[in-house]
């Protein structure tokens, strides 16, 4: 049997202060290589069908209801690097709580 993840464990939590060093916000960014360690890896043939394979990646995560799917930012680049900060600060200002970082790979 899969272990299961609590997916609100995942990542990190960076905690966002204004000037005066009050807390506003507190965002948990999580990368999404570490969602796939987490579930049962990329998607293969040997899942059968793609709706087979999510059937199977969401039985070994659990923590769901504590996500508001509304508030999740899923930031996919090609870039080498990104600046977190940027990332947080857009996210802060749009009201997002969790940040997905996915790493494309270039096409040529």
């Amino acid at each position: 049997m899969y272990k299961i993840t609590d997916i609100t464990l995942l990542g990190s939590e960076y905690e966002v202060s204004d000037p005066r060093g009050n807390i506003i916000s507190t965002i948990q960014v999580i990368p999404f290589a570490e969602i796939l360690s987490a579930i049962l890896g990329p998607y293969t043939d040997d899942f059968g069908s793609y709706a087979s394979y999510l059937e199977k990646c969401v039985a070994v995560l659990s923590g769901f209801d504590e996500i508001d799917p509304n508030s999740v930012l899923w930031y996919a680049t090609s870039d080498e690097e990104v600046v977190l900060s940027e990332i947080i600060e857009y996210a802060v200002k749009n009201r997002y709580t969790t940040i997905i970082l996915e790493h494309l790979e270039e096409l040529e």
